[in-house]
């Protein structure tokens, strides 16, 4: 296996990898159960409620529908400014990283996880950084390096 990629993640994949990790959380179903009873108590009420209550219940659905992605993605769009173009070269021993002219080499036995989202792969070098691999810049044959990928990280 000899894999090598030179790419800068974008605003949007970052969006993407922060929606998948809350919607795979508590908190991300915490807002879909609060989500749906907004709408059921829109759904049951509006005829007897008031104004008022009409643009409350109203905005409660707009927070985790509208603005909370909204507010995810600026926040993505403002980390990603910060990263830097870099080359991954995947090996039999492990992992070459190069940024802007630093090479460092990990050993798959010191990479601690991997996490597989659609066209989205993220390996965790520790509890809380790790590269993000995306099907942009893997290419279509993205299935088969992801699964070549995780392999390696799992023995």
């Amino acid at each position: 296996m000899n894999y090598k990629f030179h790419y800068k993640n974008t605003a949007f994949e970052l969006f993407k990898l922060s929606f998948f990790f809350l919607y795979s959380s508590l908190a991300g179903i915490v807002n879909i159960i609060f989500t749906v009873a907004m709408i059921a108590l829109i759904y049951a009420r509006w005829d007897d409620a008031t104004d008022l209550l009409r643009v409350v219940l109203v905005i409660a659905v707009l927070f985790f529908v509208l603005f909370q992605p909204v507010i995810m993605y600026n926040r993505a769009r403002r980390s990603s400014k910060a990263l830097k173009e870099l080359s991954l070269e995947f090996g039999d021993r492990g992992i070459a990283v190069e940024v802007e002219g630093k090479r460092e080499y990990i050993d798959w036995k010191k990479i601690k996880a991997f996490k597989r989202f659609p066209q989205m792969l993220i390996i965790f070098t520790d509890n809380t950084n790790g590269y993000i691999l995306t099907k942009r810049f893997v290419g279509d044959n993205y299935k088969k390096v992801f699964g070549d990928i995780s392999e390696k990280i799992k023995r």
